[in-house]
């Protein structure tokens, strides 16, 4: 086992660490992505409107202006969202 440091962790766990918050903005245009697709296809109207607040958030955590945020998100149209998904990618 490696040597801990005071934080209790040892290089390779900071290391992992570290890897796993320089790619959150991937994970979260994955995710979008995913969720994008989903909405697609989803009938429920109660999932759609939970779906589209979690679009929302995600916008905000990849640091999209809240503006264009509310913009996009204004009129719930997913081919919008798809184009800046393709932006941000």
């Amino acid at each position: 086992m490696g040597q801990k440091d005071v934080n209790g962790y040892t290089q390779y766990q900071k290391k992992v660490i570290r890897g796993f918050y320089d790619n959150k903005d991937a994970r979260l245009i994955q995710k979008l992505g995913e969720l994008v697709s989903t909405l697609y296809l989803e009938t429920s109207e109660k999932k759609s409107e939970s779906g589209w607040k979690r679009i929302k958030k995600m916008l905000l955590d990849l640091k999209v202006n809240p503006n264009e945020v509310d913009f996009l998100t204004r009129d719930k149209n997913l081919t919008m969202i798809s184009k800046k998904l393709g932006e941000l990618y």
